[in-house]
């Protein structure tokens, strides 16, 4: 009995992502300047672009100025996501779009066309209010939609947007939870920044936060910025240290200035102060001074080298290729006016036929172009009738047309191949910057004790052959663990080689720390570069298991099925892509995530062994297996696939068992 399991569903995922970022938009919208202005959910709706995205961030910002804003503040919020997304809809497929200042302007510009007309009669206040909100929307939205924004920097400002919004509400009217919860992420932000910079965005922060009331005042804009800025400078101390340095100015303002209640903000500085300390020590980013030492010779300059190079290749990608539309064909019509050149000019009916007779001259022409373009030769019964019986020099006119359409597929010939190996040396450059910055952030060892497995391997060459067209590999480098099969194209030396190859170099790219992706995709395309020298493809099955977790990703281009065994379930997983060499350089490999639990196999093979359309008993035979042992597995699937397809192909089998913990024996390889 066989027992199939769906693959993780894509699009499940993508419709619980869509809806997130839709909330998202809508909880922002508490976070209000003056009782008037929610520029961090527009920001968020900026960030989502055109399209569904778009469309489902609108609709959450409208919902949350349903909720969290009055009815005219909430309606002109609602105006100016509705400019906003249509602005971004009439412009996406424009270069204007792809400048980095088009979506923070954009925002900001939507917010004042909106805003600006109710505040014709309104004080000089309520101008400075808006101007301010307007330039926070901006940038909230820069530094969301930067390119070399990482993760945890939006992650940062949708929490501190957050926590605006819980400026308001207090505990028992002792302390404000915003402004505790906006203190202890200043404090995260203060150890990886400069005093200067972090000063900077204490001081955002604290404008933000004096805004949130209908009467706003100063007094955390300036408390803010200069804990911040002594937080960085006592950075690398311990963290009391830091926490206390910040809370100082907080406290002098608190006790020398009367604004506000100051037992509430002092209340407030210390439960931000105590949140931050109660921190688990891995959640801390790096302190400043040690991220200032990573510039050091000999620690992580290299690093910071390779993501420079990166920086620049892609630079160059996007300023020399980047949305450059190719030349357009060569009209078919240049084939009958060069003809009529040579022959016609000196024909005593010249004038007849292209001036009294012009459009019926034309249209014989259009009426002939497909059939000698199918044909790739000009035959006189192409053409109508009553050209023909006018022509008077029709032979030599089609032998001229032959010639000119000679040039002309030559030509279309030369234009193709060389347009296809513009795009081939592009999408290399965009690539080569990929795998850089993959090198850059390589990950670094895991400090966790990851899981024992054991692997076994077989090959065997299809008969009457030395050597297999098939290989495989085994890596393990920084906590994870890649299983590699590569099918070559037929059998024999030249299969062998091409899969050896290729083998060997994805070998040395996981090697050295770079993501199995942007490798996949190099590889891809320099096979298709060297295809077109008489190189030829393969396929490629890839594995990579992280061995603290349990967790993989199957990366495939053109293989053949492979399976995961727990218990007496089977999956398949299968590729409808091409293979590497074959596939369009600019499509990535087909990706499938799953979670190899402990007792589990995963089985690679090659289509020698089965393939989709003949694989039932490869998958009843793997739902039976109850042993333990491997290589017991491998030389079984071995030994039934020769019985059913004899030696007709090269045949590969790859397997990793993860052993329950009672079975955790030294690894075999």
């Amino acid at each position: 009995m066989k027992f199939h399991l769906p693959p993780p569903g894509r699009r499940l995922r993508r419709i619980l992502t869509l809806l997130g970022q839709a909330a998202l938009c809508c909880v922002l919208t508490a976070a209000r300047l003056g009782g008037l202005y929610a520029p961090f959910s527009l920001a968020a709706a900026a960030a989502a672009g055109p399209g569904l995205p778009g469309l489902l961030s609108l609709l959450g910002v409208t919902g949350g100025a349903l909720l969290f804003l009055d009815f005219q503040p909430g309606l002109r919020h609602a105006a100016a996501a509705v400019l906003l997304f249509a602005a971004q809809t009439a412009f996406c497929d424009t270069k204007l779009y792809r400048r980095p200042a088009f979506r923070p302007l954009t925002a900001a510009l939507s917010q004042l066309l909106i805003q600006s007309v109710y505040l014709l009669y309104r004080p000089l206040s309520q101008w400075v209010l808006c101007l301010t909100a307007s330039a926070l929307l901006a940038a909230a939205t820069a530094l969301l939609t930067a390119h070399g924004t990482t993760l945890r920097q939006k992650g940062l400002l949708y929490a501190a947007a957050l926590s605006l919004a819980l400026v308001p509400v207090t505990v028992e009217g002792l302390f404000s939870v915003g402004k505790a919860l906006l203190m202890a992420e200043l404090l995260l932000l203060s150890r990886r920044l400069p005093p200067l910079t972090a000063g900077l965005a204490g001081a955002c922060a604290g404008l933000a936060a004096d805004l949130v009331p209908e009467t706003p005042a100063l007094l955390l804009t300036v408390a803010y910025g200069c804990g911040g800025a002594l937080a960085a400078f006592y950075g690398r101390l311990p963290r009391i240290l830091p926490a206390a340095a910040f809370s100082l100015p907080i406290m002098a303002l608190a006790v020398l200035l009367d604004v506000g209640p100051p037992r509430q903000l002092l209340l407030s500085c210390l439960a931000g102060g105590a949140a931050y300390l109660l921190l688990p020590r891995r959640w801390l980013p790096p302190c400043a001074e040690r991220a200032a030492r990573a510039d050091a010779p000999g620690e992580t300059a290299k690093p910071r080298r390779l993501e420079q190079s990166a920086a620049a290749l892609r630079s160059l990608y996007d300023s020399f290729f980047r949305d450059t539309a190719p030349a357009p064909p060569e009209n078919p019509s240049v084939i009958f006016d060069r003809a009529a050149e040579q022959v016609c000019r000196s024909c005593v009916l010249c004038a007849n036929c292209w001036q009294q007779n012009y459009n019926a001259t034309y249209n014989a022409f259009n009426d002939a172009c497909p059939a000698l373009l199918r044909r790739g030769t000009a035959q006189p019964e192409d053409f109508p009738l009553y050209f023909t019986a006018r022509c008077v020099h029709l032979r030599e006119f089609i032998a001229a047309v032959n010639e000119e359409l000679r040039l002309f597929l030559l030509r279309r010939q030369y234009h193709r191949q060389l347009s296809c190996s513009r795009r081939q040396a592009q999408e290399q450059y965009a690539q080569m910057g990929d795998l850089l910055a993959a090198a850059a952030h390589a990950p670094a060892e895991e400090p966790t004790v990851p899981m024992g497995y054991r692997v076994s391997s077989a090959l065997r060459p299809k008969e009457g052959q030395q050597l297999c067209g098939d290989q495989l590999a085994t890596v393990e480098t920084g906590g994870m663990l890649y299983l590699l099969l590569s099918d070559g194209m037929g059998s024999g030396p030249e299969a062998h080689r091409e899969a050896a190859l290729t083998v060997r170099l994805l070998e040395q790219f996981l090697r050295a720390g770079i993501e199995p992706a942007p490798a996949l995709k190099t590889l891809n395309s320099a096979l298709a570069l060297r295809g077109e020298t008489g190189g030829a493809f393969t396929t490629i099955d890839l594995l990579a298991l992280r061995r603290s977790t349990g967790e993989a990703t199957l990366y495939k281009y053109g293989a053949a099925p492979s399976y995961l065994k727990h218990t007496a379930h089977v999956t398949r997983f299968t590729a409808h892509s091409l293979p590497a060499g074959l596939q369009a350089t600019a499509e990535p490999p087909e990706v499938t995530r799953l979670a190899l639990p402990a007792g589990s196999y995963f089985v690679m093979i090659s289509d020698g062994i089965a393939d989709e359309n003949s694989d039932e008993w490869l998958q009843n035979l793997l739902a039976g297996w109850n042993g333990t042992d491997v290589h017991a597995l491998t030389a079984l699937i071995l030994s039934e696939s020769r019985s059913r397809r004899g030696l007709e192909d090269d045949c590969a089998v790859l397997a990793v068992h993860l052993p329950l913990p009672g079975e955790n024996r030294p690894r075999q390889v």
